[in-house]
């Protein structure tokens, strides 16, 4: 590896050999050190990897005000949650985490309480990132003695989601929020149509946003999107079959339509009127 930038003597920037650029940390290990210096790799201690808004300069100067057992806690949910949640929390999680875990463990000693929009939709909409959230309070008060309060599950959850639309930060948080927002209208979309209560731990709701996530995370990934014009015969048996929750699931890609620009067309409007049907069917 290779010194691309020195921001003090304990951090600086690296090409990592690939074309990659990393910061790293370690004591002293940005002394006397002078861009294309070799990095005197027995002095890294922690290496972090940039991405989003998450910029270089920004881990740099997050790393001056986190206090390294918080850092060391943020690493260590980080690894539980790659382990439980699956491969795409990636090290891009790791500075956005740690930073709001640090800011959160300072308004707690300080009895500082804040509120977070979208509470009920994250609690309800994403209970495996929930779960795995509130374990993570369990942690963080055993390590560190201060019990956050129960909501804190709310923004934990959240960086675990934005991870799986290949974010990490706080800029391509608010991504998550409008993905959020629109899950909800959805669920209103059939409430309405249909004059229904669905029973939003129910195992119908839960497919239905799996299936509207993947829906995302193709759309961020510049995936194409199910279009119009193939499968008629398909999409005229389900909307004969299923009238209203066609009808639902056009709603809905209109919606999407609206807010997001997407060309959601005739195939993914058949997916998810299958889907509104088995909410519906769910709900009695």
């Amino acid at each position: 590896m290779r010194v691309v930038r020195v921001f003090n003597n304990n951090v600086l920037l690296a090409d990592d050999g690939t074309g990659a650029e990393v910061v790293l940390m370690g004591r002293g290990i940005g002394f006397q050190a002078r861009p294309g210096d070799a990095v005197r790799e027995d002095d890294v201690e922690r290496t972090f990897v940039a991405g989003g808004s998450t910029t270089p300069e920004h881990i740099a100067a997050l790393l001056e005000d986190i206090p390294p057992s918080d850092l060391d806690l943020a690493q260590r949910i980080v690894d539980e949650a790659r382990a439980e949640l699956g491969p795409h929390i990636t090290a891009h999680v790791l500075m956005p985490l740690a930073d709001h875990l640090s800011y959160a463990l300072r308004r707690a000693r300080a009895g500082t309480e804040i509120a977070y929009p979208l509470q009920w939709e994250v609690l309800h909409l994403y209970p495996r990132e929930v779960a795995f959230a509130r374990r993570c309070l369990a942690e963080v008060a055993s390590a560190t003695g201060v019990r956050l309060p129960d909501l804190e599950a709310v923004p934990l959850a959240l960086h675990f989601v934005n991870a799986q639309l290949g974010g990490g930060d706080g800029g391509e948080m608010a991504r998550t929020f409008e993905m959020t927002e629109a899950f909800a209208a959805a669920l209103g979309i059939v409430r309405a149509l249909h004059g229904c209560v669905l029973d939003e731990e129910s195992l119908e709701v839960a497919r239905f946003v799996t299936h509207l996530r993947y829906l995302f995370v193709r759309q961020a990934r510049g995936e194409a999107v199910s279009g119009g014009g193939s499968g008629a015969a398909l999409r005229e048996a389900v909307r004969g079959e299923h009238p209203r929750a066609f009808d639902s699931a056009v709603a809905i890609a209109g919606l999407l339509r609206g807010r997001f620009g997407w060309g959601v067309g005739g195939e993914e409007e058949v997916y998810l009127a299958l889907h509104v049907a088995r909410l519906v069917e769910g709900a009695g």
